[in-house]
């Protein structure tokens, strides 16, 4: 299936037209909310989601993702897209890979591209810390990394920490700008998040007419 960009697309696609030697550049992103149900519900929440990036990433367009497809000129929002091919998961290591092609104008330019990811989680003072680490096999992206940390604030209340720190490749850092980083990926993180707070909270997403 060939989807629009969703959180992960946005970090590998920013676009895939120029091609340029820079020093490579990290980019970051982080967001605290506080999630209005316990702590449990928080944690199994965000489990899921860590589990569905591993292993079934499509499904995530129905809540997670919802409403992060779109971005830019309407003629040209679908001309960059992934197509997944595949993935892999072993439940003992918490660790997966993603096959795909990022394909342009329908066209596959990126062919057999690879994601592999390793989820670990610890507790700490009440704190629990849950970072998926995340590799590339191509050159758009060195290394990435996903953090949630979760603290319960009392029954019914829990502070949410959020971080992604993307460590773009030569070729992103080229001439990913600040304004360019902020209008494709920033707004989708910020929306991800915001998702997954309402799904905690309700136990659903609602699709909401003229956003982004």
């Amino acid at each position: 299936m060939s989807l629009r960009l969703g959180i992960i697309g946005c970090v590998l696609c920013v676009a895939v037209s120029v091609c340029a030697q820079s020093e490579r550049q990290t980019r970051k992103v982080h967001l605290d909310r506080v999630f209005d149900c316990s702590a449990e519900r928080t944690d199994a929440v965000v489990d899921m989601f860590i589990y569905a990036l591993q292993t079934d990433i499509n499904s995530l367009f129905s809540w997670a993702f919802l409403g992060t497809g779109d971005q830019g000129d309407p003629k040209g929002k679908d001309a960059v897209s992934i197509h997944y091919t595949g993935n892999e998961y072993d439940p003992e290591t918490r660790s997966g890979k993603l096959f795909f092609n990022i394909n342009v104008f329908g066209r596959p330019w990126f062919k057999n591209r690879e994601l592999g990811s390793v989820c670990s989680d610890s507790i700490v003072d009440g704190t629990r810390y849950l970072r998926l680490d995340i590799t590339y096999s191509g050159a758009l992206l060195q290394a990435a990394d996903g953090l949630f940390h979760t603290t319960a604030i009392d029954a019914e209340h829990t502070r949410v920490h959020f971080e992604i720190n993307v460590i773009l490749g030569r070729f992103f850092s080229a001439f990913v700008t600040n304004k360019m980083w902020k209008d494709v990926a920033v707004w989708r993180i910020e929306k991800m998040i915001d998702n997954i707070k309402e799904f905690a909270e309700t136990g659903t997403v609602t699709a909401r007419e003229n956003e982004k």
